[in-house]
């Protein structure tokens, strides 16, 4: 009795060592072509889920979108300015608004900065809030085309839930062969884990042409006040003093040696002078 291999070979049962080292020499010949195919992978978990699934849920596009704004605001309302504006993303959850990264510095350069994700739809409304907390001074938009990269997530994603299906069937094949099910579950593994990488990889694909990214920095209107550096320096005066006074003294503790030996030279030169002058 003969059945057809995955290859497209015809294997007898009565070989079947043969059989099954063709059979994995197949399946390792796959997994070096998808591997020399597969770039850019995030190591990222979860079921394997198409891009193809997550277009049609998403509608996502294929462009990224990520806007950058500068506002001008007083150095005394920064604080509340700042907390105002990281309020307004955290309370605005229809449009799924998530606060990536904050920071904000009140010393000698004040500044603040807010990056977060949100729908496209709701960035103009955002900016516009924001621009209103002071003195819009800057924007800018930066756009990215994924559609290359999506497309391969695509075809990667479509080649590795494949060869799992053709390795499952031989798994199903080789129980009576201990070393070739051990190679192929291990082949299995293998194949799993790019599959998993692939799909978290496009599911941060859909995420980025889903949503768009809103950088807003916090720039002082005035770094200093008149009096401030005045404060600041009675206020390190003492710090400062006991600086100079410890460079002070280790600048004595360096000269000290050599004074023991220039002047004594000084003497012996001014000696050695005097007698040639008579």
């Amino acid at each position: 009795m003969e059945f057809p291999s995955s290859s497209g070979v015809a294997l007898k049962r009565s070989n079947p060592r043969s059989r099954l080292a063709a059979v994995i020499g197949f399946a390792l010949f796959m997994t070096i072509a998808m591997s020399a195919c597969s770039r850019n992978n995030f190591p990222v978990g979860g079921a394997a889920l198409s891009a193809m699934e997550l277009r049609a849920d998403q509608e996502p596009g294929t462009l990224s979108r990520e806007h950058s704004v500068t506002v001008e605001v007083p150095e005394t309302e920064l604080d509340a300015r700042f907390q105002r504006l990281a309020d307004r993303c955290k309370t605005d959850s229809a449009h799924h608004c998530t606060i990536l990264q904050s920071d904000v510095s009140s010393g000698q350069y004040a500044s603040g900065l807010i990056k977060l994700r949100i729908d496209p739809g709701a960035v103009e409304e955002f900016i516009a809030f924001a621009a209103s907390l002071g003195r819009l001074e800057h924007r800018s938009t930066k756009v990215e085309d994924l559609a290359e990269a999506i497309q391969d997530t695509q075809s990667r994603l479509e080649m590795l839930t494949n060869y799992r299906k053709q390795l499952l069937a031989l798994q199903a094949k080789a129980t009576t062969n201990i070393d070739a099910a051990i190679k192929i579950a291990s082949e299995l593994s293998t194949v799993q884990s790019n599959l998993e990488k692939a799909s978290g990889e496009a599911a941060f694909q859909a995420k980025r042409t889903t949503t768009d990214v809103v950088t807003v920095r916090f720039s002082v209107t005035e770094q200093k006040a008149f009096w401030r550096p005045i404060r600041e320096a009675m206020r390190d005066f003492f710090g400062n003093l006991s600086n100079g006074v410890s460079q002070t003294i280790t600048a004595v503790a360096y000269i000290l040696p050599w004074l023991l030996v220039v002047i004594p030279g000084l003497y012996l030169v001014r000696f050695l002078w005097r007698r040639r002058g008579r």
